[in-house]
């Protein structure tokens, strides 16, 4: 396979830096870049290739690639968590919009798989990626196979990225793609008799359509400045009956019917063991009402304060009910 770069990575004049800090180190006798944060290569971007970076870690640290950088604050992005190794969450994909990392609304087998990743010695991350796929793996390891990047940009600038500091050293940027298998394509987590809503009309902004997994990804369509959200959705109800709906949001969430408050719910990141503590969004929280027939308005009111993933996800199961076109507002 040919080469289109080498980097050594330790000249910082040639890297393009929004970082907390970087600096030109070594670790177990290897020159490397010393990194917390994003380092562009502004002399390189890829429609479609294969890139393979060196890293190490001395402790808790989210070390990975940068692809399909559109600039320093929307890009694809892969990164390894030495200090989960063998956790479900070891090698995570995880889209970044307007500067915001949305790991808690892309999440499950389509976007994270368990990974050894080692701490305290140099391991090769590597990212295979053409078109919206993607083979994300470890040291030859089985590769995580995202079949839908979420961004679907066609190409981009290439970097590193890492929250908390690691190392980084020898990155190669390699024209051809070999991704060997088919992943797990994101879908809705609960199956028949629910029901998704697709698409929320967002006051100040308008239609925003859910990602394939259900979820509403609010960075994709609000700058990371703005911390609360208004969202509507109209549904007919043909005669009175009972209905179930799932729910999940981050990380503060109000819903109302018809203007009379239904639910308020938090929902924020702990460091934690435990998945149900992470702040996922993910359906987990039940209500059931009675509707009576006509037309009814859910509202909700969307609030972020920590930068992990800002949405809303909603199913519902029961009889005669249909959702408006979400344009109606």
């Amino acid at each position: 396979m040919s080469t289109l770069l080498t980097h050594a990575l330790a000249d910082l004049a040639s890297l393009h830096l929004s970082a907390r800090s970087a600096e030109s180190a070594s670790f177990a006798g290897r020159p490397a870049l010393r990194l917390d944060g994003l380092a562009l290569l502004p002399e390189l971007a890829m429609e479609q290739g294969t890139l393979e970076v060196e890293i190490a870690a001395e402790g808790p640290a989210y070390p990975g690639l940068v692809f399909c950088a559109a600039d320093t604050l929307n890009y694809e992005l892969a990164y390894t968590q030495p200090h989960t190794s063998g956790a479900w969450d070891a090698l995570q994909y995880d889209p970044v919009f307007h500067g915001a990392n949305t790991w808690q609304l892309y999440h499950g087998e389509a976007y994270q798989r368990a990974t050894e990743v080692p701490t305290g010695r140099w391991f090769t991350l590597r990212v295979a990626f053409q078109g919206r796929r993607a083979s994300i793996s470890v040291d030859g390891q089985a590769p995580l196979v995202v079949e839908g990047l979420a961004h679907g940009r066609s190409g981009g600038l290439v970097g590193l990225w890492t929250y908390l500091p690691a190392y980084f050293r020898n990155l190669r940027a390699s024209p051809g793609v070999a991704i060997p298998e088919q992943g797990h394509a994101a879908a809705p987590p609960l199956g028949a008799p629910w029901r998704w809503v697709d698409a929320w009309f967002v006051e100040g902004y308008g239609v925003a359509a859910c990602e394939p997994n259900g979820a509403l990804n609010l960075y994709r369509y609000l700058p990371s400045t703005l911390l609360s959200a208004t969202l509507t959705r109209r549904l007919a109800v043909a005669q009175e009956t009972d209905v179930e709906l799932a729910l999940g949001y981050g990380d503060v969430l109000d819903l109302a019917l018809d203007d009379e408050p239904l639910y308020h719910g938090e929902n924020r990141f702990k460091p934690s063991p435990l998945w149900e503590e992470r702040g996922y969004v993910a359906p987990g929280h039940r209500l059931r009402l009675r509707l009576a027939p006509g037309e009814h308005r859910l509202s909700a009111v969307v609030q972020v304060d920590e930068p992990f993933g800002w949405g809303l996800t909603l199913a519902w199961q029961g009889e005669g009910v249909t959702l408006l076109p979400a344009a109606l507002g």
